[in-house]
């Protein structure tokens, strides 16, 4: 009898070893999957606040010369200013380390796109542009573009933060291997 008893003992600790190995399992790709998409949340949402503290910035200061968007500008009195890319950056807060291709563009926003429907934000061309041709926003040296701080009051700026998201675990997560992201914040010129 009591062998017995120590047979099933023995049997039901492999058993319980198994049991637990199977509900770790299933508990560490739940907490892990948390972890990743509340990641993915956090990027999202502070590349959404630096675009648009980015566009605010902008629109403040287009008195600044058409380089500014990347190249850092020193006044008269020699005071340096960020540029609108360097700004932009500083407000990500190390959090563009999390997006791969990291890039950053400030441009005049086409008041066109803007009353389509659905709206439709797109760079400015220049008026010798051909029709429907619009520029890159990230290609400085685009001969269509249209500098962003020629933008007149009420006339809006953009500025466009592209990348994408690369997930820590996307096999064991079963996610894709690449995620965009992409944000653009608007504002009206004071300028």
């Amino acid at each position: 009898m009591l062998a017995t008893r120590l047979h099933r003992a023995r049997r039901r600790r492999g058993m319980t070893v198994v049991e637990s190995a199977m509900v770790l399992s299933v508990f560490l790709l739940l907490l892990f999957g948390m972890f990743e998409y509340c990641r993915f949340l956090m990027v999202l949402h502070v590349t959404n606040n630096a675009t648009r503290d980015g566009a605010r910035y902008a629109v403040v200061n287009v008195d600044k010369p058409s380089t500014f968007n990347n190249t850092n500008y020193t006044d008269a009195s020699g005071k340096t200013y960020l540029s609108i890319e360097n700004f932009t950056t500083a407000r990500m807060a190390g959090v563009e380390k999390h997006i791969e291709g990291y890039r950053v563009a400030a441009y005049a926003v086409d008041p066109t796109g803007l009353t389509l429907t659905p709206p439709v934000v797109r760079p400015k061309a220049a008026s010798t542009a051909p029709p429907g041709v619009y520029p890159d926003p990230f290609n400085a040296s685009d001969a269509n573009a249209v500098p962003w701080n020629t933008a007149v009051f009420i006339e809006k700026i953009a500025v466009t933060v592209d990348g994408n998201y690369r997930p820590l675990l996307p096999t064991f997560l079963m996610m894709p291997t690449l995620i965009p992201v992409k944000t653009t914040a608007i504002m009206g010129s004071e300028g």
